[in-house]
Parts: C-alpha cells; sequence; structure tokens
C-alpha cells in the first residue's frame, strides 16, 4: 500500500513558530519483536517503569504524549498513575492501535494484519471505535491524538480517525517502506504536517525521519535503493554514514546515537524544518523487553541520551519543547493552552 503525498495538502507553520519538539510514546504491551504476534502478548510490567521517563520531561517541562493501546487502557493502576500526571498537566493522552490485540476480533493474526491500513475499512473503523471508549472509560476523557501500531496508517485509516473525531495523527514515517513485511511503504513523503483529509479534520504530523551529511538532498530519491538487497549486502548504508555522505535516521533514542540525532534534527531545522516528534516505546525502558535495552544499564544510557537531546535542543538550538495539542492548536490558528507556544514567546523565540 502507498500513500501518495502529492495527494494531501500542506499545512501552514505559523511564521514565528520556532523549531518544536514534541515527544510521543508509544505506550503498549511488552512482547517478543521476534515471535509470531499473538492475542495472548497483553503483560504490561513495563508501564511501572515511566516514572524514570517522566521525571525527565518533569525537568525540562516537556509535555509528552502518551499513546496508549487497548491493553494498557485495561491496566488500571497504569490508568490512576497517568490519569494523575494528566491532571497536573505532565502529559497528554491519546490512542494507539495494535490491530492483534484490539477488539473485535474479527481478522485472522496475521504479520500483515498487523498493519491496521490492511484490515477491511469497517474493520479499522471498528478497532478505533473500541480502542477509543476503553481509553476514554479508563481516564476519563475522550483521547484525540491517535498513533497507529507498526506504521500501519492508509487513507481509510485516515477517514476513520477524521470520522471518529481525532484532530492529531502521528503515524506516518516518511522515507521508508515496510512491504517487505506486508506493510505500507512512504517513499517520497516529507516530514512537513499535513491535513489527512479534505475538509481538514485531521492533521497529521510525521514521525521525524531524515538525512543529514553532503548528499541529503538526495537522500529521499536514494531512499528506496538504500533499503534494497544489494545495498544491504555491501553495507552502502552504513559506508555513506560513516563518511558523512549519507545518513538517514529516524528522531529516537532507541538505535540513534545522540550525535546522529543531533545531525539530523541540525539538517533538519537548516532546511526549514520546524515540528519535528521524538518517539519511543514504553516496554523499552523495561530492560530486556526490547532489542534497544537488553539490561538496566542500556535502559539508563538510553534514558540519558533522551535527557541530553532535550538539553541541546533547548539550550543550544534553542527550540521550544511543545505538546501535541499546542501544535495541533497552533497550526489551526487556535490560541494554545499553555507552554512555550504562546504568542508572546513565539515572537522572542523568534529575535532570540
Amino acid at each position: 500500500m502507498t500513500l501518495d503525498a502529492n495527494l494531501f495538502d500542506l499545512a501552514i507553520v505559523p511564521g514565528a513558530m520556532p523549531p518544536s519538539l514534541a515527544v510521543v510514546i508509544d505506550t503498549e504491551e511488552e512482547f517478543d519483536w521476534t515471535a509470531p504476534f499473538s492475542r495472548l502478548s497483553r503483560g504490561t510490567n513495563n508501564l511501572r517503569e515511566l516514572s524514570h521517563l517522566q521525571a525527565i520531561m518533569d525537568r525540562h517541562q516537556a509535555v509528552p504524549l502518551y499513546v496508549i493501546d487497548h491493553p494498557v487502557a485495561s491496566d488500571i493502576e497504569a490508568m490512576r498513575w497517568m490519569g494523575a500526571v494528566r491532571d497536573r498537566e505532565g502529559c497528554e493522552i491519546g490512542a494507539h492501535l495494535h490491530p492483534w490485540v484490539t477488539p473485535p476480533h474479527d481478522e485472522p493474526v496475521s504479520d500483515r494484519n498487523s498493519f491496521t491500513c490492511n484490515l477491511p475499512d469497517t474493520l479499522q473503523l471498528a478497532k478505533i471505535v473500541s480502542l477509543t471508549r476503553t481509553i476514554t472509560e479508563a481516564v476519563g476523557e475522550r483521547p484525540v491524538a491517535f498513533r497507529t501500531g507498526r506504521y500501519g496508517v492508509g487513507k481509510a485509516t485516515f477517514e476513520a480517525l477524521a470520522e471518529t473525531g481525532y484532530r492529531t495523527d502521528l503515524s506516518l514515517a516518511p522515507h521508508s517502506s515496510f512491504i517487505s513485511q506486508g506493510g505500507p511503504e512512504f517513499y517520497g513523503w516529507h516530514n512537513r504536517p499535513f491535513w489527512a483529509d479534505t475538509e481538514r479534520r485531521l492533521l497529521s504530523l510525521p514521525v521525524t525521519t531524515g538525512f543529514s551529511g553532503t548528499l541529503r538532498g538526495c537522500g529521499p530519491s536514494l531512499a528506496p535503493f538504500l533499503d534494497s538487497s544489494t545495498a544491504r549486502h555491501t553495507h552502502l548504508p552504513g559506508i555513506l554514514a560513516h563518511v558523512r555522505l549519507l545518513e538517514r535516521a529516524r528522531l529516537t533514542p532507541e538505535g540513534t546515537g545522540l550525535k546522529e540525532m543531533k545531525r539530523l534534527i541540525s539538517a533538519l531545522v537548516r532546511d526549514g524544518e520546524r515540528v519535528l516528534t521524538l518517539s519511543l516505546h514504553s516496554s523499552t525502558l523495561l530492560p530486556g523487553a526490547t532489542v534497544y535495552a537488553h539490561d538496566a544499564t542500556e535502559r539508563d544510557a538510553l534514558l540519558a541520551r533522551l535527557d541530553a537531546i532535550l538539553e541541546w535542543f533547548t539550550s543550544k538550538l534553542g527550540g521550544v519543547l511543545a505538546s501535541v495539542s499546542d501544535i495541533d492548536a497552533a497550526i489551526r490558528g487556535i490560541p494554545v493552552r499553555s507552554s512555550n507556544l504562546k504568542p508572546g514567546l513565539l515572537r522572542s523565540a523568534q529575535t532570540a
């Protein structure tokens, strides 16, 4: 499945908006990423580790978006903790759809069906409605921000989100392809906010993915080749990155080094990007639950990278840490609730 970027209208980012970074946490069950998908994998022990991450957010006065899936929304203790953080305006809560653990269970469990966009339109809608209802009951507030699992978003997904009242989608990963796993392809895409429906109800903020290096301008056209078997077998992507000619990265401390994140952000900001999203999985906070943190030492190192990139972004680059809802509001031209994107701060950041 391929979405054509030319079919969607770009959103206009306010001229006074400084480089703005939102932190989005895929808050989900832990499961073996190398094993077949299972409806029974609903463990949420990783949620007891969220306080480590939230402490970093609080220190930077950042308001992360926790996009939560069905097993998480069903964890009463975790929802009590997250609701308390939300009530003190320390976070926002959105929805995260893992189809295989979200009712109705009308489809066989498979790799292909783990991508929401591959499901029948009516089933996509039914799962979104079910997840939304479960989250609303758990936290007392209806979610309006959404990220599908595995970047499995398509046109019907956008339509279902707009129909059910969502305002912000954060699912699309530019310069990436998941076709080898049965998923969608996003070559030819960009990192700029865009309207995901013709009536401009749903704003999409892509998963920040881009290029740095001398040849970064060629990155979008070369992305398919970088993913080819020829390039992989010859280790060409690694060689190009090592000599700083072309380095593709996603903005995340999971598998991405601090210097690499700085290079990516610097390149995107130089090229005019002003809305960035940094992502990670809640399950990575539980040592051994993902490939990104095999033990507590690696988990702590990942959190240190997160802490360092937020500090660098604000103190060295002059960017602001913004909530997803405030970025959405600023682009729509309506008053922001709080944080660094209030009009006075927009002007002062621009002239700083």
